[in-house]
């Protein structure tokens, strides 16, 4: 359900399942093969996305909410293990961030996300609708964390010019400069300059089913499917189907 590349491991990838399966992540290659298994010691009630910074952690996000039903979420911060050794206990938890919904007529209502990006200090979520809106972007707190006991309210942080489709999976750039988000058919690319608005550089449609994983692999993007199957785009295929960038951004900021 959601794929990241190690920043520190080369020709690691860091896969794990959602609801229904056990607490655990997976060190595979870019092929798929299964490198090592790691047990987390945190629940795996909607585990939907996994993202990386530049200090070897791991973020795991407990963040699906099929129907809006959980009023409750958080995102999991993990140590990265090395691939090469293996691990009798499970991983621990070295953080963890609560948010909430609030009922208050300018605060978001219960969303579903299945993406999810590190961006300097905080996490940020695509928002998972279905109504044919471009998706929203949300912010968390991770530094400091918000508590169990005052979760914070996500900050809506603007929307993805162009993106219409429910959102699946999300990863941005080492550098920071590039977005990739994929929903179940095709994939976006947006980019910005310095703390700028996102900008729709490409969209590419896919024929692979069952996406619900992208990564950027260098400059090319690698795609993870329901059914263990792994997909790339190279760079030169997404930037081919380059979109001409809008005058107007759809208030993305």
């Amino acid at each position: 359900s959601g794929i990241v590349k190690s920043r520190r491991h080369p020709g690691i990838y860091w896969v794990h399942n959602d609801s229904g399966n056990a607490p655990a992540i997976f060190a595979v290659r870019r092929d798929g093969t299964l490198v090592r298994e790691y047990a987390v010691a945190a629940p795996n009630i909607d585990w939907e996305d996994i993202a990386t910074d530049d200090q070897g952690r791991l973020y795991l996000g407990e963040i699906g909410n099929n129907g809006g039903r959980l009023p409750l979420r958080a995102i999991h911060r993990i140590d990265e293990p090395d691939p090469k050794v293996a691990s009798k206990t499970p991983l621990p938890v070295t953080l963890t961030s609560y948010y909430r919904f609030s009922s208050k007529k300018d605060d978001p209502g219960r969303f579903d996300a299945e993406s999810l990006f590190i961006d300097g200090g905080r996490a940020v979520l695509v928002a998972k609708t279905f109504d044919g809106r471009d998706a929203e972007l949300f912010s968390l707190p991770l530094d400091p964390p918000a508590p169990l006991l005052k979760p914070a309210i996500p900050e809506a942080l603007g929307r993805l010019e162009g993106f219409t489709e429910p959102a699946t999976g999300a990863d941005l750039s080492a550098d920071g400069r590039r977005l990739a988000v994929c929903t179940y058919r095709s994939a976006r690319v947006y980019e910005r300059t310095g703390r700028g608005p996102w900008v729709r550089v490409a969209a590419v449609p896919f024929k692979a089913e069952g996406i619900e994983a992208i990564c950027w692999d260098g400059n090319d993007l690698l795609l993870a499917g329901e059914g263990r199957g792994m997909f790339r785009i190279p760079e030169a295929a997404w930037r081919t189907k380059g979109a001409p960038a809008h005058d107007d951004p759809a208030g993305a900021r």
